[in-house]
């Protein structure tokens, strides 16, 4: 089945039910933050509320591969079904949780639906588009994640204003995807394993997958660091309120979405490596402004820079692992993307949990700077040796 075939079997409704559902994934932890105050004093947790916001990510490092597997055996429709499905129920039983350990928990499940259907939504563009397509969808992807935050985070503060358990309604959206997806999107078995050899072969030299695992955990470790330090910082520190909070967030997402709408225009210009050290080093510049001042102008450009870094970088990560594997590996490999994003989601709360005030942002300076200038010797040295 050829390119063009392929993106009229699946039609502008299943691409709009894969891009709904991946606006799921990245708002699995973001979408209770701003509550995430209220959620500490309900539930005693004090700073600690800010593992709330990570605790999918725990779920999902932990069985993305299981569901790697089954996509590279059965295909990516069944994982998304499944994924969706417990997605909606998991995540709206959280407002009923009895205590906290029962939260933890339910929310550690719900990461693991996330994992399928990140893992699954990937694999599912990687059936039905190839080649500069396949990149632009990607991107696409990407825009409809953050472009989910800037609605979903939006929503969340107003309905954080009202009481700490509706923003847990928003997850009641894995049943609209999950309805769409049967609908939409025909049952497909495994990615095409015909398409662009050459161009599939070309892609896997060079820097290996491992590598961009590696740098695809950084990116998400400095992104969500500020995600889940934010909420603290704006209302605690800087005391703002629960809408406000909810507003910037979703502002920083909206940035995001521009940046990965600009992305394949930025990559076909400086190369993948390029647009990695520019996301890596606006990550970077955001904490920078963070730690050095708090006040209303310094709090925009900031949020420029943030979300910028976000958009430039996350869809490449999975546009790059997506061209550099073997058609059987695609499935695996794409899953242990996700489990290196959200390692670094994961880990952020520890570090906001170890790091007290201003010098967490001061370590996310060094850390962001550091994997960005790293970037420019490590693909120097594949290159030379490809």
């Amino acid at each position: 089945m050829n390119s063009r075939e392929k993106e009229k079997q699946i039609g502008i409704p299943g691409i709009a039910a894969i891009m709904l559902a991946s606006s799921l994934t990245v708002m699995v932890g973001n979408a209770i933050t701003p509550a995430l105050p209220e959620l500490g004093e309900v539930y005693g947790l004090g700073n600690y509320a800010s593992w709330l916001v990570t605790a999918p990510a725990l779920g999902v490092v932990a069985t993305s591969v299981l569901f790697g597997k089954l996509i590279d055996k059965k295909g990516p429709y069944y994982a998304a079904f499944l994924g969706l499905l417990f997605y909606g129920a998991l995540g709206t039983a959280g407002a009923f949780t009895p205590d906290a350990t029962v939260l933890f928990i339910d929310r550690f499940f719900l990461g693991a639906a996330t994992a399928a259907i990140m893992s699954a939504s990937v694999a599912l563009i990687s059936v039905f588009f190839d080649g500069e397509k396949q990149l632009r969808i990607i991107a696409i992807q990407g825009m409809s994640m953050e472009l989910g935050g800037v609605i979903f985070l939006s929503i969340s503060g107003v309905l954080a204003g009202i009481s700490w358990q509706y923003p847990f309604y928003i997850y009641a959206l894995g049943f609209v995807a999950l309805i769409m997806m049967i609908l939409f999107i025909p049952k497909c078995g495994r990615a095409d394993e015909n398409v662009e050899a050459s161009a599939d072969a070309a892609m896997q030299q060079g820097v290996p997958v491992s590598l961009v695992l590696l740098i695809a955990f950084f990116g998400m470790l400095m992104f969500f660091t500020a995600m889940v330090s934010l909420p603290i910082y704006l209302q605690k520190e800087l005391g703002y309120s629960p809408v406000f909070t909810g507003n910037y967030l979703a502002v920083l997402d909206l940035i995001a979405v521009l940046a990965a709408g600009m992305m394949p225009k930025i990559v076909a210009s400086i190369q993948e490596k390029g647009c990695l050290i520019v996301a890596f080093l606006c990550y970077g510049a955001a904490f920078l402004i963070y730690f050095i001042s708090g006040n209303s102008v310094a709090l925009c450009i900031a949020v420029v820079f943030a979300g910028a870094g976000f958009g430039l970088s996350t869809p490449l990560f999975n546009s790059l692992v997506v061209r550099k594997s073997r058609p059987e590996k695609k499935g695996t490999n794409i899953s242990l993307c996700t489990m290196a994003m959200f390692s670094g989601q994961f880990l952020s709360a520890l570090l906001v949990s170890v790091l007290p005030g201003k010098s967490l942002f001061a370590a996310a300076v060094i850390i962001a700077w550091t994997a960005g200038i790293c970037i420019i010797p490590v693909t120097g040295f594949y290159s030379r040796h490809a």
